[in-house]
């Protein structure tokens, strides 16, 4: 269809006439445009899944809806066989035996196998009927998984033999498998990644054999997609989960806190003693203390140290796989003693005890340096004051003290006696004085003499000046 527009050139050359006759054709060319959409509309199917997979015996739907154009959905065929037709003004419509459909609405129409099997995996195909440009088509492909996947492997081990596990699916059709193995923290031990295309059931299997029964649970993922890529749209997944039993392995004992327990040491009383070992099922514990000719027994995975002397902790860690009891033990000798630590740091102690006795200890250091340096500076303040009150006690002039001198001839004069002492001579000359076990002291001239008795000079003392000018 052809459609055709002649504007009027305007009349005259009024630019206004001009101005309306330019809009006049630019809404023309718009309605043009518009018609010649509507004569070429965008038509189809659309299938949503574009894949899909069920367990043998379960149902499964796919749903082909029409887009703009399109009048109803028409057909659903597999393998070229129709199975669905739709009701029209001819006939009222058909639908084979193992499907259902519902076709409430003409342009959106669910088809469901009602009981899946190999007998129905395949590629569905959907017809919309459009009346200007035939049948346009989209379609789904089904498959089936014929089992439910297991996860099989080895139930019970010895502690250091490996476990046998294998991951398995048995699938019919055609889709991406992907199979992981993995251990508890996520990390893929064995992987399979593979296209597959069957009419015929065919089983995958994944095996795995583990170094060592170090963990007690692993996982299979299982996923299948439609396109070759797991990022894409998923039709199938599982996560099995397999417990692999094994004996009790790798018992430790400790301290709940070293700094107060040492195995070989000294413990203090009050002590935590911890138990831990590896085991599937999950261990039990009991211990035994060996304690001054005596035992005793605790069924726990803590003890609390309570007997002051040297001793024998034993744990022993036990579990049971198929009515055998498998054990193990491990212990320590140690010296436990009367004394209590608090809290340490690291178990949320407090530190004010600590801080409060370094404070005060510190206080109490400080106030007795203080009272000594208080006491020294007293006593030095009171020799001062005596010595000066000394001074002022002696203004008397020597030679009231001494007696008759005579400095020519230098003999001695008459015995005095100076504050109490005897045998008092003065020698002119060198200024000499004889004093029995006494202090001499006087003024002479303006100078302060004094002086100490010095057997060794036959009981003579020299008279020392006192001041800035000594004389020995």
């Amino acid at each position: 269809m052809i459609y055709s527009f002649r504007a009027s050139r305007p009349i005259g050359g009024n630019q206004q006439r001009r101005q309306r006759a330019m809009a006049t054709q630019s809404a023309a060319i718009f309605v043009v445009f518009i018609f010649l959409y509507q004569a070429n509309p965008v038509f189809g199917c659309t299938v949503t899944p574009p894949a899909a997979s069920t367990l043998a015996g379960n149902s499964v739907s796919v749903t082909c809806m029409s887009i703009a154009g399109v009048e109803y959905v028409n057909q659903w065929r597999r393998q070229n066989a129709n199975i669905y037709i739709a009701p029209n003004r001819i006939t009222n419509g058909s639908v084979a035996e193992g499907y259902s459909v519902d076709d409430s609405n003409p342009k959106i129409v669910t088809l469901t196998v009602k009981n899946v099997s190999i007998q129905y995996i395949g590629n569905y195909e959907c017809f919309c009927i459009n009346l200007e440009s035939g049948q346009p088509k989209d379609s789904a492909y089904i498959s089936v998984i014929e089992t439910e996947p297991r996860f099989i492997g080895t139930d019970s081990l010895s502690s250091d033999d490996p476990a046998n596990l294998t991951c398995s699916l048995e699938f019919a059709g055609s889709a991406n498998l992907l199979m992981q193995i993995t251990n508890s923290a996520g990390d893929v031990l064995k992987k399979l990644n593979q296209k597959i295309t069957t009419n015929v059931s065919q089983q995958f299997d994944l095996p795995y054999t583990t170094s060592s029964a170090i963990e007690k649970m692993y996982f299979c993922h299982i996923s299948l997609s439609d396109d070759g890529n797991d990022q894409k749209t998923t039709i199938f997944s599982r996560n099995l989960t397999r417990t692999v039993q094994f004996s009790v392995r790798n018992v430790s004992i400790a301290p709940e806190s070293p700094e107060r327990c040492q195995s070989g040491g000294f413990c203090q009383k009050d002590s935590v003693i911890l138990c831990k070992a590896e085991g599937s099922p999950e261990p039990t514990y009991s211990f035994t203390i060996y304690y001054n000719g005596t035992t005793e027994r605790s069924p726990t995975a803590k003890y609390t140290v309570k007997y002051v002397g040297q001793q024998v902790i034993q744990c022993t860690a036990s579990n049971v796989i198929s009515g055998v009891v498998y054990s193990n033990s491990i212990s320590f000798t140690t010296n436990v003693t009367e004394e209590h630590v608090g809290p340490s740091n690291d178990s949320g102690g407090s530190n004010v005890p600590l801080i409060v006795g370094l404070v005060v200890g510190l206080g109490g250091g400080l106030l007795i340096l203080i009272i000594i340096l208080i006491l020294i500076y007293f006593k030095r303040q009171k020799r001062r004051t005596a010595c000066c009150n000394l001074e002022q006690s002696s203004e008397a002039k020597p030679e009231d003290a001494i007696g008759t001198k005579d400095s020519t001839k230098g003999n001695k004069g008459n015995n005095t006696n100076i504050n109490g002492q005897t045998n008092l001579a003065a020698i002119s000359g060198d200024e000499r004085v004889l004093v029995d076990n006494a202090l001499y002291s006087g003024a002479k001239g303006g100078v302060t003499y004094s002086t100490a008795i010095d057997p060794s000079d036959g009981g003579y003392a020299a008279i020392n000046e006192l001041g800035t000018n000594r004389k020995g």
